[in-house]
């Protein structure tokens, strides 16, 4: 792949930097910076692996119960509501 690109002077000299550091010719350069990017990604969950559920189940957020199929219509009866409330039922 051909790149063109124009950078600002900051990262014009970042990126000679770099190529002076690594002494590799500029292609290799930008493919280990793009290598390492891509393994700092923020948010790309690694597949298999969701923190978002890892955090609902260990609070206890993600269940699941054995009731009848009316549980729409006439689930308050089968929850408990004394421990917020104070008053049993």
């Amino acid at each position: 792949m051909r790149i063109e690109a124009e950078l600002d002077l900051l990262h014009s000299e970042r990126l000679k930097t770099l190529q002076v550091r690594l002494n590799k010719p500029l292609p290799e350069v930008l493919a280990i910076a793009i290598d390492a990017a891509l393994g700092e990604v923020p948010g790309e969950p690694e597949p298999g692996n969701s923190t978002l559920y890892d955090a609902l189940d260990a609070i206890g957020f993600i269940g699941c119960i054995a009731t009848d199929e009316k549980l729409s219509a006439d689930y308050k009866q089968h929850l408990n509501f004394s421990a917020k409330t104070g008053a049993a039922q």
